[in-house]
């Protein structure tokens, strides 16, 4: 047993399995909560999917001292996996094909409607006992939505997979990262999330007492004084209209207890000051070279087919596919990920406040430290759960010193199918240089910012590398002034390597030990064609 991560299995199987730790989307320390919000919701939302696709596989997922590990369990003889993942594959290429229009007629609306619900379920004026029946209509649309989550990036996350598989086929010494330029410029939410914001700053701009606030006083003092500012009220409803599209992002992982903008808007207008210190290109304009970069590449490759035309049809449909399909690897982490987290979230922090009310709880936050199960009873039977809570916040302080190890229990199968979202953790021998996967093309040198936590978004500065365990789209606002970015993992469909490439980044991901290996302020080169980070 390792006796710095102790781990008691509860059930007998479970230590016969191969249990990786998700450092991607759950790099730090969960609350109870939070991992509720995994088990009964993530881990519910992959198993839907298996279920539809009559896959004879089930996802397992276990907090162990506060850390997420996920495994999977066959439910036919070993012998037979090779036949399941054929299948599974099979599933995926179906899926693909209709997954545009699942996810405009299906899935869309129905999140929506969970979110007017949560937005509306009474929970302040509602008798306690109507609450905890609230409460468990809630987790279980939770698990709904994480169910239509993962019917659309199986079918999404495909069609980039084939598109690339293609591509390497046809292109002989093709970088792993080459085939996507095909479908730069179309993540459509992660576009319309720059342009709102170049826009907001050039709002703030032309309005000269707005601007010097926003780069000489603190943001939480800027917001105060915005209805005493010569032209404040008409950029106050500007940020307004900002906030309203977009104030869901800004957790930049999957922990429920994290905040979005809407909870703290101060973090937006700390990056409007960098933007308004060093303007940054139209992202407009920088889309459209991204367009006709990917429709040039295009272009040489179906002339490389001309005399192929069974090759050809097989690009041009891929090609179709990618760019109808792909797309939906990032819009649905915007509107299903990340606006769950936050309407989730406010839901349960109302819950939390009722109960603050009612005197169970010290303060609203604290129902994070609960599971799901103890605010059912908190609400039904009135339980005080003061002493609990102290208990796991003392915990929880602990669990998050802790360095879990990447995997445990059984051994994981080094001959698995190529995986282009997760490379794992790469071999490090160099004491001078990282190795990693080649996610966005270029080079760039800049000052290392190891970003770890939202409070950390406010020291990267326009020319940094950014260095972190992993990303999603509330990064996005980094990403308009990064000079190149690192990542502890992913692979070349990774969020990260997406919004690296869709705002011109250099970037290599899936290094395994960024954040440990590279000092916040050092300097270091990036070279996301070959993969590679040389530090200075």
């Amino acid at each position: 047993m390792n006796e710095a991560f102790p781990v008691q299995w509860d059930d007998p199987p479970d230590p016969d399995l191969s249990w990786e730790r998700d450092d991607m989307h759950h790099p730090s320390a969960l609350t109870p909560l939070a991992g509720d919000y995994i088990l009964l919701g993530i881990v519910a939302g992959f198993n839907y999917r298996y279920e539809r696709a009559n896959l004879p596989l089930h996802a397992q997922g276990r907090i162990l001292n506060g850390y997420v590990y996920f495994a999977y369990r066959l439910g036919v003889a070993e012998s037979e996996r090779p036949q399941v993942l054929e299948q599974a594959v099979a599933a995926r290429r179906a899926q693909a094909k209709v997954v545009r229009k699942y996810w405009d007629e299906k899935a869309f609306p129905t999140l929506l409607s969970t979110y007017r619900w949560m937005e509306v379920a009474p929970i302040e004026s509602a008798p306690l006992t109507m609450v905890a029946a609230l409460w468990d209509e809630a987790w279980t649309r939770i698990a709904h939505l994480w169910g239509l989550h993962f019917m659309t990036n199986a079918g999404s996350y495909q069609s980039l997979n084939d598109l690339a598989d293609i591509y390497e086929s046809v292109v002989p010494g093709a970088r792993s990262s080459e085939a996507f330029t095909l479908v730069h410029g179309f993540a459509t939410e992660l576009q319309r999330v720059a342009h709102d914001l170049y826009h907001l700053a050039e709002c703030a701009q032309a309005l000269p007492a707005v601007a010097r606030a926003l780069v000489d006083d603190d943001p939480q003092h800027v917001l105060a004084a915005l209805p005493h500012l010569e032209g404040g009220r008409e950029f106050a409803e500007a940020f307004q209209t900002f906030l309203a599209a977009h104030g869901h992002l800004g957790q930049p992982f999957d922990d429920l207890r994290l905040p979005s903008w809407d909870d703290h808007p101060a973090l937006v207008l700390a990056e409007l000051r960098k933007r308004l210190q060093d303007p940054r290109e139209d992202p407009d304009v920088r889309r459209g070279r991204l367009i006709a970069a990917a429709d040039a590449l295009a272009d040489q490759v179906r002339a490389r087919l001309a005399d192929l035309p069974d090759d050809l049809h097989r690009f041009k449909a891929a090609l179709a596919l990618a760019r109808e399909a792909g797309p939906l690897t990032e819009d649905h982490n915007y509107w299903l990920d990340r606006m769950l987290h936050s309407r989730a979230r406010r839901f349960m922090l109302r819950v939390g406040t009722r109960l603050t009310t009612a005197g169970i709880l010290a303060e609203p936050d604290d129902v994070f430290f609960l599971h799901t199960d103890e605010v059912r009873k908190a609400l039904s039977e009135g339980h005080d759960s003061h002493k609990v809570v102290g208990d796991r916040r003392r915990e929880y302080a602990h669990q998050s010193t802790l360095k879990p190890p990447k995997y445990l229990g059984k051994a994981p199968d080094p001959s698995g199918p190529p995986n282009r979202f997760d490379v794992g953790d790469q071999p490090q021998p160099d004491p001078t240089k990282l190795r990693g996967v080649g996610a966005s093309p270029g080079t760039a040198r800049g000052t290392a910012r190891v970003v770890l936590a939202p409070e950390d978004f406010g020291r990267v500065e326009a020319g940094d590398v950014l260095v972190c365990p992993s990303s999603n789209p509330s990064w996005v606002p980094l990403f308009g002034i990064i000079a190149g970015l690192v990542t502890n993992t992913g692979g070349v469909t990774s969020h990260a390597a997406v919004v690296a490439r869709e705002f011109a980044v250099p970037a290599v991901v899936g290094t395994g030990e960024a954040t440990q290996r590279i000092r916040d302020g050092q300097q270091v080169e990036v070279d996301g064609t070959a993969g590679e980070v040389r530090l200075l």
